[in-house]
């Protein structure tokens, strides 16, 4: 999943960064009607990923005392990161190792 957003985010054809992101950072009110459907939208992804961990949970995939909020809010911090160095110029192979750092700190 973070190598594909390095992919979204260094692809020639595509806008460097993530809509997602820079409308929520644009929008400073949180009562914004904007900020609150990106709000939103990335709630609901953070909860897919969420429940994708809960299932490797079960499959084994995932150790039994892994935290699948915590990975999918990881998980979604680290992408939106990714998002925001590739806006303002990072190179495919500087995000590639932050990929690889924040795969370190993966549970075994």
């Amino acid at each position: 999943m973070m190598h594909g957003v390095v992919d979204l985010g260094t692809d020639p054809h595509n806008p460097p960064g993530c809509l997602w992101v820079y409308g929520t950072l644009s929008c400073g009110d949180p009562a914004d009607p904007i900020r609150q459907e990106l709000s939103a939208r990335r709630e609901s992804s953070e909860a897919s990923v969420r429940k994708r961990f809960e299932q490797a949970i079960l499959e084994g995939d995932l150790s039994a005392d892994s935290d699948p909020a915590a990975l999918a809010r990881f998980v979604v911090t680290v992408n939106c990161g990714i998002s925001v160095l590739a806006a303002t110029g990072a190179t495919r192979t500087e995000l590639l190792r932050v990929v690889e750092t924040a795969l370190q700190a993966w549970p075994q």
